[in-house]
C-alpha cells in the first residue's frame, strides 16, 4: 500500500472517525483505523463493534492495499504535521505503516486489513431523507437526558419514533430521552411518505458522533432503518450504529396532564439565577430551593459546609398564589440552555409530581422534571 495525500483533508477525514475506535480494548485492531486504498480514494473505517464509521478522501494512489494503524497515534502524527503539506504513506515488509512529510519521518505499527472486522450495513427498504438541521436540533435539545445507568439498560440509548402524520406525504418523528428523573421529547413534521411506523433505541455513544457529523454543515442526510442497525449517510461519511434492545419506558405516562398552576418566566433571566444558585448547591443533590409569593420567586441553595446563596425575579403565576419546590439544578440548566423563546411556561400541579416545561415558540418540544427536596 502506497498513496500521497494532502495533509488538511486527510486530518479532517481522521477526524471523523477516530473518536469511534476504542481507546483500551483487548482486541488491538480495535484501536485501529483502516486504510483502503483504491481507484483514486482512501476509505477510512473505525469500528467498537457497537458504533462504525466510514469517510473517505482523495490521494494519489501509488499502490493499492489495506493496513491498519493505531487511530489515535494516527491522528495525532497528522494534527502536528505542517499545513498544507502532502503526506506520503506506505507500508513496508514488516508490516509497518510508514509516513514522510517534509523532513518529518515516522514508522506506526499496522496489523494487516483482513483483521478488522467487516463493517455492517442496514438493510430493507425503510429510509428517510432528512433536514440535517432538523436532525440536529432534536438530537441537541433530547442527547443530555439519556440514562447512564447500565442497569437501565433500554434508557442507555435515545427513542426515535416515525409514524404517519394525517396526510399521505407527511409523517411525524420524535426523539425522546429520559434518565427517571427527567424527560426531553422533541416532535417534528416531516415531509415524507411513509410505508410504516418504526420504533428504535439508538445508543448513546452513536447519538454523540451523529451529533458530531451533523455539525459539518451538510443539508440532508438518509436514515436507513432495519431491526438491529440505524445507518446514517451523508457526501463521503457513513455511521452505522447496532440498536439498544429492549422496550423503552412508556413516557406519555409520565408527561403531566391537567395542571392547576401555570407559571411564566423570563428564560434568560432564570437561566442566569440558576446558575448563581448553582455555586453553593451541595455538590452531591445540586437542589435548588424556589418560592413563589405575589409574582415574586425566591431562590435559596446551600451545602454542608452553610454556605447559602438567596436571589428573586419577577414571575406571573396563574392558578394560585403562592408555590413551592426543589430542583436539580443542573437539569434544570440543560433545560433552559436548549430552549429558546424569551419567556417559557412551567406548569405545575404539586410540589411532589413531575413539572412539564414547555416553549410557546416551539410546541412541540416539551421537557418534564422531576421535583426534588431541598
Amino acid at each position: 500500500m502506497e498513496f500521497q495525500v494532502a495533509r488538511n483533508p486527510f486530518l479532517k477525514a481522521l477526524s471523523r472517525v477516530q473518536s469511534v475506535a476504542d481507546r483500551c480494548n483487548i482486541r488491538p485492531v480495535l484501536t485501529h483505523v483502516l486504510l483502503d486504498v483504491q481507484e483514486g480514494f482512501l476509505d477510512i473505517a473505525a469500528t467498537n463493534l457497537e458504533v462504525s464509521m466510514q469517510t473517505r478522501c482523495a490521494v494519489e494512489v501509488i499502490e493499492p492495499g489495506t493496513m491498519t494503524v493505531s487511530a489515535k497515534v494516527l491522528f495525532d502524527v497528522i494534527n502536528e504535521l505542517p499545513e498544507a503539506e502532502t503526506v506520503l504513506v506506505r507500508t513496508d515488509a514488516r508490516g509497518r505503516v510508514r509516513l514522510s512529510c517534509g523532513r518529518a519521518k515516522f514508522d506506526l505499527l499496522g496489523l494487516p486489513g483482513e483483521q478488522f472486522p467487516t463493517i455492517p450495513q442496514a438493510e430493507g427498504p425503510y429510509r428517510l431523507s432528512l433536514p440535517a438541521g432538523l436532525l440536529a436540533e432534536m438530537l441537541a435539545k433530547t442527547h443530555f437526558a439519556i440514562s447512564e445507568d447500565e442497569n437501565r439498560y433500554a434508557m442507555n440509548g435515545l427513542f426515535l419514533q416515525v409514524v404517519s402524520g394525517e396526510r399521505e406525504e407527511e409523517g411525524i418523528i420524535r426523539a425522546v430521552a429520559t434518565d427517571g428523573h427527567r424527560l426531553a421529547m422533541v416532535e417534528r413534521s416531516i415531509s415524507h411518505a411513509l410505508t410504516e411506523d418504526r420504533e428504535v433505541i439508538i445508543p448513546r455513544k452513536a447519538v454523540q458522533e451523529m451529533r458530531r457529523l451533523l455539525e459539518e454543515g451538510v443539508e440532508v442526510v438518509e436514515i436507513i432503518l432495519d431491526e438491529q442497525y440505524i445507518q446514517l449517510i451523508r457526501p463521503d461519511v457513513m455511521l452505522v450504529a447496532q440498536l439498544v434492545k429492549g422496550r423503552f419506558p412508556d413516557y406519555t405516562r409520565v408527561i403531566p396532564q391537567g395542571h392547576p398552576l401555570h407559571l411564566t418566566v423570563n428564560r434568560m433571566q432564570l437561566l442566569g439565577v440558576v446558575r448563581r444558585m448553582s455555586v453553593l448547591a451541595n455538590e452531591k443533590s445540586r437542589g435548588v430551593r424556589l418560592e413563589i409569593e405575589r409574582g415574586v420567586m425566591r431562590f435559596n441553595s446551600n451545602n454542608p459546609e452553610q454556605e447559602e446563596a438567596e436571589e428573586e425575579m419577577q414571575v406571573v403565576l396563574e392558578g394560585g398564589e403562592s408555590f413551592g419546590v426543589g430542583f436539580n439544578a443542573r437539569y434544570l440548566r440543560e433545560f433552559l440552555s436548549v430552549m429558546e423563546n424569551e419567556h417559557i411556561s412551567f406548569f405545575v400541579k404539586n410540589e411532589e409530581l413531575p413539572v412539564l416545561l414547555t416553549d410557546p415558540a416551539q410546541l412541540g418540544t416539551q421537557f418534564v422534571l422531576m421535583p426534588m427536596s431541598v
